[in-house]
């Protein structure tokens, strides 16, 4: 069977120069006992990615970082077509001027690398440090480098695989209100072609942003840009599991991040086109006690109430349980809400975050093509699913 394109929704071309890991590195040391219970209830996440083989998850994810976005573009492509593996491993992903997932084939891969508004995430010097000057991660520098990357790829491989679409991070605390529109203006006028324009709005709760704050100066702000992307049927992005690169109070970050919030926001815009990334995981629980559906739950609620509702189950297919448990938890939403799922629920790999768990681009894929959902269901994860979040019916 033929498709023309199979999606990841969900990826990222971060370099070193992008986060901020001071500032991740200083709240983990001032927020110590919370990090703690955090990281020790997430069982194979962080910890174990830091101590697995001592530290080769950790150091692979580095290794990317270390490159320049073209060459992490390049990586990605090389990796599906077997650049990296050994002649004895399983046939690459990529071969022959086509993608392969079990008996599905594509003609290109689309990718949406996510930027994401650093700026807000201010490193300030403790103390006796030297070099005393607030270090600030600008969004329009990693604006700037992605956009290069994307257009030097398309220099560099005009027959390559990859059709990338970015998504443009925004965090509206960082605009006033006549900046933030001119950024939303300047961003997407027109489709995303290679002038260097964006296919969505990319937003993430665990650095403080909040979907849904006070009326006020910040309700205003976060309206502009919800009736933009609704007035524009521009796709939105938003972190939606327990853990990621956070910067706020835990119970503060659980708050804003979970779907809850987003209630507010659908009802004032029903017709917003949202993902909720990672389909609301929640890796941290009481210590003794299972895993929480409470988030996914009320996404599956917004999904039956919201014509425009999905989400993307980037990061968590780094593991064949994960497709197993999320097969068993279709069957329990009936046959209507099974079949709800099958067409807003996203193939995404959450590349390069995903190495703290996986070894390779390609096991990603090859973790998902190997799970025992039909050709059909995976065709709509891969392919109907994106494209109608991306571009509407």
């Amino acid at each position: 069977m033929n498709s023309s394109a199979f999606y990841d929704v969900h990826c990222h071309a971060l370099t070193l120069s992008h986060p901020s890991f001071l500032a991740f590195t200083k709240t983990l040391r001032s927020r110590g006992l919370e990090e703690a219970y955090a990281q020790i209830s997430s069982p194979n996440y962080l910890i174990a990615a830091l101590f697995f083989k001592g530290g080769d998850r950790i150091r692979n994810m580095l290794s990317v970082m270390e490159r320049d976005v073209l060459s992490i573009f390049e990586l990605m492509e090389d990796d599906l077509a077997g650049k990296f593996s050994d002649p004895e491993d399983e046939p690459p992903i990529i071969g022959s001027g086509e993608l392969r997932i079990g008996d599905l084939r594509f003609d290109k891969l689309v990718l949406c690398p996510l930027v994401i508004d650093f700026e807000g995430v201010v490193y300030i010097p403790s103390e006796g440090t030297y070099y005393d000057r607030p270090s600030v991660k600008p969004v329009r520098a990693q604006i700037r480098d992605v956009l290069e990357g994307i257009r030097d790829y398309r220099r560099h491989r005009p027959d390559g695989m990859l059709e990338l679409r970015p998504f443009v991070g925004v965090d509206p605390r960082h605009y006033t209100i006549e900046e933030l529109a001119s950024f939303l203006d300047s961003s997407f006028v027109g489709s995303c072609e290679p002038s260097g324009l964006f296919a969505g709005v990319k937003v993430y709760p665990p650095l403080g942003f909040d979907p849904w704050p006070e009326e006020g100066e910040a309700r205003d702000k976060v309206e502009l840009l919800w009736s933009f992307c609704e007035a524009r049927d521009i796709p939105v992005v938003s972190h939606c599991d327990d853990q990621g690169f956070r910067v706020v109070p835990l119970e503060e970050a659980w708050r804003i991040t979970s779907p809850n919030l987003w209630a507010s926001v659908l009802e004032a815009h029903p017709d917003l086109r949202l993902d909720f990334a990672h389909f609301g995981m929640q890796y941290s629980r009481p210590l003794g006690k299972g895993p929480s559906n409470e988030w996914t739950d009320r996404i599956v609620e917004l999904m039956g109430s919201y014509p425009n509702v999905y989400a993307d189950i980037s990061f968590d297919g780094a593991e064949a349980e994960y497709y197993r448990w999320l097969e068993i938890y279709m069957e329990k939403q009936g046959r209507k809400g099974s079949e709800l799922l099958a067409e807003r629920l996203m193939f995404g790999s959450d590349f390069m975050v995903n190495l703290t768990k996986v070894s390779s681009y390609a096991e990603y894929y090859r973790i998902f093509s190997r799970s025992a959902f039909s050709d059909e269901l995976k065709l709509r994860l891969g392919h109907d699913n994106p494209e109608r979040f991306l571009f509407g019916d």
